[in-house]
């Protein structure tokens, strides 16, 4: 389920329960490119939000690292899997995920 963001240095994921009980990350709105030339910084720090009551444990980054990422050059797109567990009274889920990082070709 993509998350879709727009010039955020530090973007926050948003998870949900859905119907089933499980654990989801919340789908963003369709969004062509996400940095735009109007971005200043040079790299992107992502962070989960839990549903509300619930922990989150642990967020892995299956390709290495810490979350932040650097901005892609002009026209690609990087993809930064991952797996996160929270928690609630005792129990706990874990589920996965992708943020991708795409910088616009051209034009502001």
């Amino acid at each position: 389920m993509p998350y879709n963001f727009q010039d955020d240095p530090s973007p926050i994921m948003p998870a949900a329960v859905n119907s089933s009980g499980t654990v989801v990350l919340v789908a963003g709105s369709d969004q062509g490119d996400l940095i735009t030339s109007a971005f200043s910084g040079s790299t992107v720090s992502i962070s989960i939000s839990p549903p509300r009551g619930w922990s989150l444990d642990t967020l892995t980054w299956v390709n290495g690292g810490n979350g932040t990422f650097s901005i892609p050059p002009l026209g690609t797109e990087d993809t930064h899997p991952f797996i996160f567990t929270v928690s609630k009274n005792g129990s706990s889920q874990t589920n996965t995920g992708q943020f991708k990082i795409k910088r616009q070709s051209g034009g502001a």
